[in-house]
């Protein structure tokens, strides 16, 4: 990998379709171990890749999950305070 121009980088795919993201990239984007990435192919063949951040996509099904399981847990302790 080498610096091509300004805040662009060169990266060679290996034979099982592996790059990879140059530290100066994983730095600045927050990216670590197990973050995902979304890759979009645009009409012109250019390639553009995002970070999927935690409120992204089924990260957001997780947290409604949890939301809603805390709910039902606390529910029992707002309705024994409404009695009191």
């Amino acid at each position: 990998m080498r610096e091509s121009k300004r805040n662009s980088f060169r990266a060679t795919m290996s034979s099982k379709g592996q790059v990879t993201i140059p530290s100066e990239i994983r730095r600045l984007s927050g990216i670590k171990k197990n973050t995902q990435l979304e890759f979009s192919v645009q009409t012109d063949g250019d390639l553009s890749v995002r970070v999927v951040h935690e409120k992204d996509g089924a990260n957001e099904e997780k947290l409604i999950k949890t939301i809603r399981r805390l709910q039902k847990q606390y529910r029992i302790g707002l309705d024994y305070l409404k009695n009191k």
